[in-house]
C-alpha cells in the first residue's frame, strides 16, 4: 500500500475517531471493536474517498504493519 501523507492523515483520524466513539460509548478499545467501528463508518459515509480511507484504516489495524510498504 502506497501512502502519502494527506491519506496516512486521514486514516490516522478515522482510526482515532474510532477510538473515541469506543470510549465514549463505555465499549472495549480492542482491535476487533476498531475495525468493526472502521467498517461500520465505511458503510454509512456516501464519500468515495471516504470509504477508502477507512477501508485501508481497518486493513492496517488487521494486519498492522505487513500492510504498509
Amino acid at each position: 500500500m502506497d501512502l502519502d501523507e494527506e491519506r496516512i492523515n486521514m486514516m490516522v483520524s478515522a482510526m482515532g475517531r474510532a477510538v473515541m466513539e469506543l470510549s465514549l460509548a463505555n465499549q472495549p478499545v480492542t482491535q476487533r471493536a476498531i475495525i468493526e467501528k472502521l467498517e461500520q463508518s465505511r458503510k454509512e459515509t456516501g464519500n468515495v474517498i471516504g470509504k477508502g480511507v477507512n477501508r485501508d484504516a481497518a486493513e492496517i489495524v488487521r494486519k498492522g504493519s505487513a500492510a504498509i510498504k
